[in-house]
């Protein structure tokens, strides 16, 4: 029944017409094997450095941290067996669980947390995004990171002083963090990747080759066995995993399948049991059956656009980043993608999932009403202002990947911008290099999409200058919005002061557009069953497979 990507690939060409799957009779091993597709192709599985959804579909199979979030958002202990915070919350205590063992045997040891962190921080700029909670939360982590920058790949984690810094492990089972600022969600960011234990004698400083080679001690319910970063990752049950009795499945194969319809017609077929790249059009011939999954997810659809020294002239204007703003018209945007049940439109730059003070972060953020929807004639007018009419048109280029939705969504915006007198050229890039372009300032504006769900201060703190490799958005007065937000200790003016970041960011500067809330259509086989959410992340260690 196995077809190679490349016939699947030709045939789907072929395809007029996407019809519900006929599930075909499982072979010897289907109960305990699954195929699930993604919609990219993988970047990296070390976890001091993903930022990216098709990453975490498989590392979420392959860690386990001191935490983990269940299919509701809620924070479980997962190898932490119990922990303490001081009275002033600055002191975290964890206590590793005894039972708490790597793949290979080895137990899980509290200096394995300490070298990951250290060894993250002392990684060097590539990974400034992934190590944000550490530098802004833990004592002595900023610093110790900006020396370990300046010396370069000379620099050793492992015989550096670091007595500086707020992590230490005062025995083999407990770790200790010292926080610079209180962080009443700390164990939920905790969750996130570069929390995640790495070993010394596997993970390597400055590197992450290793990664991809398969066979390292892992410390959650699946070990990597094979990997090729553009096709697949073959995935197999970790049996020391110390929850490995609960987990079901004993091997997973992610597919990179960026082409949506190759993979609608891999599902149909019975190639994959699980589709997580499909498109709206698929997704709407299967409303209404089982097998249409609607992952919940916390994560915003965007333009971002290059207003400092890397971008272009035009996008240090405001008034043309206003213009280009009030040329959307999103509801028609959405209508066109699939409606809003799959893309509601998004105002703010936080989406819909994350809470606020009394309300979701978003629905109180609307209720004070929005400044930029659509108005052509006010855009034809803010560009006419800033020099640009018929006889000088603004040239800008657009910047998108070549997976998912982003072509249709460019097509859109280009007729809509294009409508108000603006000449729009496009840049189509591969999906495994489009962010490192990104991270470099290699854009003059952009389609991005982040997803979170801890607190609001994730998705704007991403536009200070210290979270970007090479800034985009260089504005002192909004970094120190942010850094006065997490001093404040009391949620109601937590949250009114990043209502003001928003609204800074967004509406008064408009350094980036909001498009619509990014939910994920996906289809899963009626034989398969089980799936859940590790957090804002399909999760398959429980499923089963039956005839």
């Amino acid at each position: 029944m196995k077809k190679t990507y490349a016939k699947l690939m030709a045939a789907a060409l072929a395809v007029t017409s996407i019809l519900p799957a006929v599930p075909t009779a499982a072979d010897e091993t289907a109960e305990s094997t699954l195929n699930v597709a993604v919609g990219a192709q993988f970047t990296t599985f070390d976890p001091a450095l993903n930022t990216e959804t098709a990453n975490n579909y498989v590392l979420d199979h392959l860690y386990a941290g001191m935490f983990r979030k269940d299919a509701d958002g809620n924070v479980q202990n997962e190898l932490c067996e119990s922990y303490e915070v001081s009275d002033d919350g600055l002191t975290y205590t964890f206590h590793i669980s005894p039972d708490a063992k790597w793949s290979d045997g080895q137990q899980v040891m509290a200096n394995d947390f300490v070298y990951s962190y250290l060894r993250a921080l002392s990684y060097g700029a590539d990974n400034a995004w992934a190590i944000n909670d550490f530098v802004n939360f833990i004592e002595g982590a900023e610093e110790y990171s900006t020396a370990a920058q300046e010396e370069g790949e000379s620099f050793d984690c492992t015989t550096a002083d670091h007595s500086s810094v707020g992590i230490e492990a005062t025995d083999d089972q407990t770790l200790v963090l010292k926080l610079k600022t209180p962080c009443a969600y700390l164990t939920g960011l905790m969750c996130a990747n570069v929390w995640l234990p790495v070993r010394e004698d596997f993970a390597v400083q400055h590197d992450s080759l290793w990664a991809f080679e398969g066979g390292y001690p892992t410390t959650g319910p699946y070990t990597l066995s094979e990997c090729n970063e553009t096709e697949k990752a073959v995935v197999d049950k970790n049996e020391n995993y110390l929850n490995a009795d609960d987990v079901t499945m004993d091997e997973i194969t992610f597919l990179c399948m960026a082409d949506k319809d190759a993979q609608a017609l891999a599902y149909q077929t019975g190639e994959i049991d699980v589709a997580l790249g499909i498109s709206t059009d698929t997704a709407l011939n299967y409303e209404g059956t089982d097998e249409l999954w609607m992952v919940p997810k916390s994560s915003n659809y965007y333009l971002a656009i290059n207003s400092a020294e890397t971008g272009p002239e035009w996008a240090k204007n405001v008034d043309v980043r206003r213009a280009l703003a009030l040329a959307i018209d999103k509801e028609s945007l959405v209508d066109v993608l699939g409606g809003d049940s799959f893309y509601p439109v998004l105002n703010g730059f936080v989406p819909e999932g994350v809470a606020g003070d009394t309300d979701t972060f978003r629905a109180e953020g609307d209720a004070d009403g929005y400044t930029l929807t659509y108005d052509p004639d006010q855009a034809k007018e803010l560009l006419a202002g800033a020099g640009y009419d018929e006889s000088n048109p603004l040239h800008i280029t657009y910047k998108y990947s070549n997976n998912g939705i982003h072509g249709d969504v460019a097509t859109m915006l280009q007729q809509m911008w294009e409508a108000v007198g603006v000449e729009v050229d496009f840049e189509c890039v591969e999906s495994g290099v489009y962010y490192d372009q990104l991270d470099q300032g290699d854009f003059e504006i952009c389609r991005y999409g982040y997803s979170a769900e801890d607190s609001p201060i994730q998705f704007l703190e991403m536009w200070t200058t210290g979270m970007q490799v090479v800034p985009a958005v260089n504005d002192e007065k909004f970094d120190q919005m942010i850094e006065d937000a997490r001093q404040i200790s009391d949620r109601s003016e937590y949250m009114k002061a990043l209502h003001e970041a928003e609204d800074y960011l967004v509406e008064e500067n408009v350094y980036v557009i909001p498009l619509f809330n990014f939910n994920d259509p996906a289809l899963v086989q009626t034989y398969v069953e089980g799936q859940t959410m590790n957090g804002i992340y399909p999760y398959f260690a429980y499923t089963t497979v039956t005839e």
